[in-house]
């Protein structure tokens, strides 16, 4: 029988959002890592993202080499987009001129004994006023009904929150699709049930819930071959 895991003491951005799309893809992720492919996305994200903050801030990039922007499963999916597209889709953006408050700004926020460790890209606005907060997207753009659609811009609302003291009627929430330059934006209106919905997950993982929720992310799942749930579910769902 396998020994249950420790409760980790820091959760990443991406890692919490992983096992709110599926707890046994979060397992293979960071509890028992298993082997997974390293496509093009992840390396043009990660440079995409440097690119912006030089850009943005005239100067050095703060991210140091080993480091790298927050990412979810859904952006290392897929063909990204061309570099050079997707450099010209933030120059002709309102972001193009701007200069920001904050690039690639680090935090951790603790919540349920544990520390959620993130990296907003940009945050716009003044110190003592109003912020944007952005999060720069190479990948595909998901549909409008995804219930995680926003839940790493709410991660980022509540670390403004409870790490700045900026109160919900200051922030405003951005995804920028560098692909297509679309952007999709949200108020902050439900503070509590986003603070609720993050507990359960932490409260998951530090019970060594590992369960699989089999569903579309399946199809583009690094580890669908070591799992019979993803695996029952692409085929019944071709």
């Amino acid at each position: 029988m396998d020994e249950r895991p420790a409760r980790p003491s820091t959760v990443s951005v991406g890692g919490l959002i992983g096992y709110a799309r599926c707890p046994k893809l979060y397992y293979w992720s960071s509890v028992r890592p298993l082997p997974r492919f390293a496509g093009p996305s992840a390396r043009i994200g990660t440079e995409i993202h440097r690119w912006i903050e030089m850009k943005s801030r005239g100067q050095a990039t703060l991210l140091e080499v080993e480091d790298e922007p927050d990412v979810t499963v859904e952006e290392l999916a897929g063909t990204p987009g061309r570099q050079e597209d997707l450099r010209k889709a933030f120059v002709q953006s309102r972001f193009g001129e701007m200069v920001p408050l904050f690039a690639e700004r680090p935090f951790l926020l603790p919540l349920e004994g544990i520390a959620i460790e993130g990296r907003i890209d940009a945050i716009y606005g003044l110190p003592d006023g109003r912020w944007e907060v952005v999060d720069w997207k190479t990948g595909q753009v998901p549909p409008q009904d995804d219930p995680l659609g926003r839940v790493q811009l709410d991660l980022y609302a509540l670390a403004c929150i409870e790490v700045w003291r900026k109160t919900p009627e200051d922030l405003k929430l951005t995804y920028f699709y560098l692909r297509t330059g679309e952007e999709r934006s949200y108020a902050v209106d439900d503070v509590e049930g986003v603070r609720h919905r993050i507990g359960l997950w932490l409260r998951g993982i530090g019970a060594a819930a590992f369960e699989p929720t089999p569903g579309t992310h399946c199809r583009f799942c690094d580890f669908r071959p070591f799992c019979d749930a993803g695996k029952e579910w692409v085929a019944a769902n071709p």
